[in-house]
Order: C-alpha cells, then structure tokens, then sequence
C-alpha cells in the first residue's frame, strides 16, 4: 500500500512566479494538492481583484486540485502583539484572506499564531489571551465564509511546540480549527516530530515537511538537515492521519529541483512516490 501523498506548497515562488503559472508547472509534474502562499508577485492580495480571482478558481479545478490551503507569512501582521491596534490591523487582514480563500474555493488558511520577542517573550498566558482574542474575532467571518483555520507551530510564535498549540486549539472545541504541524519548525526548537504527530493526532489537519538543523532554521530540500524523517510515516498512520502531507521546500535557486529531489527522499522512506506526469 501506498504511503501518505504530497502536497507542494509554493514558498519558494513568492518572488519569482504568479500563482497561477506555479499550479500550471506543479499540476504538469502530477501535483494536485497545493498550499499558495499569499504573497506580492505570487499571489497578490490587495491587487487580486474578482477576475483574477476567478480566473485562478478555474484553474485549480481544471487541472483537479484537492485538499488546498492558503498560508500568509508572519511578517507584516502578528494576531498575538501587545498592542490592541496592531492586533485588530492583523485580524482584518487576516479576514482579507479568508475571503480571497473563499473566493477560490479553498477550505483550510494557515495561521501563523502571532511572533514573539527571543529576547523577552510575554507570558504564557498573556500570549494565549491575545491569540484568543484574535481568533474569535476571525472565526465567526472564516465559518461565514466556509475556511476553516490551520494553527502553525513556529518557533518564534505564540505556541511553537506540540503541547501548547494543541491545549490552545483543543480549547475552542470546534472543528472549524485545528493544527497545521510542522516537522522543521518541531525539531529545530529541539521537539520530536514523531511525537508531536501522535500528541496532536485529535487536531492535526495539515502537516508540513521541510529539512533544517537545529543551529539555523530553514526549510531546505529533504537530506540536507538533521530531521529524522523515517519516523514519520509510522506517526502518521499510528495517528491516523489521512490529511495533506505538504513538501515546504523553499529552494530559491531551483524550486521544482528541490521539491522533486525532496518528494523522491521521502518516497524512499515510506511516503507516496512522484505522481505521473501530465501528459499535456
């Protein structure tokens, strides 16, 4: 029997590649679950006007897509900032992409749960009001809108490890969100994956691959870091988990080299292997 599928998400095209061009070039690779991350060039958000959005919806059911995501980097809003107004400025914009992922008909928006100081982090349980607070405002207009919400662990944000993030999203009892694992983000901050895998079996809905070390974070091809991804696929099957297994590869130099090169890695330790290739 084949082993979890793969998704690709499109960190490595933000600068170089419209949305729509990156899924045609994946889905000729046989790809058909994707994850685009909202980003200026590749996908636009306040210059993605009704057309385009329409446009980039026919596409991804054109070519099959399923089990799609959008992901909005943590870098110019933070849901768990001290400030009220900072706070409010990045549940707008995070509703902003909840409507362009509804318009694309997509159900699941990664979230990343806000950046704190490595200097001086507040509080456990000052970052936990904050983020609650940011998520009950976002989630009444996600439900409207049909997206469901993918909490991220990160390791600069509000809950970068498996027991915080899934007490915090177990704490809202809807399965309008859950938790979108990362295996780099869990062990460059020293956690098992494998692990965290069977703690969040419950909430897991999205889970990303990427290679990093423990010295530097990255999202490198699989094999060039130190995450012991043979271990994985015993967790997810242990946990029972049929979701979107996604490669977040960056690759800036040659995105569609490391993702293959990845995607054949982790085929030889138990994942699906590389779709068939488009015969367009």
């Amino acid at each position: 029997m084949s082993g979890p599928a793969l998704g690709v998400n499109t960190y490595g095209y933000i600068w170089s590649t419209p949305a729509d061009e990156c899924v045609r070039r994946l889905a000729d690779f046989g790809y058909r679950t994707f994850e685009l991350m909202v980003h200026p060039i590749h996908l636009p958000l306040d210059e993605f006007d009704p057309a385009d959005r329409r446009r980039l919806a026919a596409l991804l059911a054109e070519v099959g897509a399923r089990d799609c995501s959008l992901n909005l980097p943590s870098l110019d809003q933070n849901l768990a900032s001290a400030f009220p107004r900072v706070r409010a400025a990045s549940v707008q914009m995070f509703r902003d992409v909840v409507d362009l992922a509804s318009d694309l008909g997509i159900e699941w928006l990664v979230t990343v749960p806000g950046r704190m100081s490595p200097l001086f982090p507040p509080p456990q349980e000052k970052r936990t009001a904050w983020m609650r607070e940011s998520i009950e405002a976002l989630l009444p207009h996600a439900e409207r809108r049909g997206v469901r919400l993918a909490i991220e662990n990160v390791p600069v944000a509000a809950f970068p490890d498996a027991a915080s993030l899934g007490s915090f999203v177990r704490s809202f009892g809807t399965d309008r969100v859950g938790v979108c694992y990362d295996a780099a983000n869990a062990h460059f901050i020293g956690e098992s994956p494998a692990a965290g895998i069977r703690q969040l079996a419950d909430v897991l809905r999205i889970f990303h691959l990427s290679d990093t070390g423990r010295t530097v974070w990255k999202h490198d091809p699989v094999g060039t870091g130190t995450v012991p991804f043979a271990e994985l696929p015993p967790a997810l099957a242990e946990a029972g988990f049929a979701g979107p297994c996604i490669m977040e590869i960056i690759g800036a130099d040659d995105p569609e080299g490391a993702i293959l090169d990845s995607h054949a890695a982790l085929a030889r330790i138990g994942f699906a292997p590389l779709p068939a290739r488009s015969a367009a």
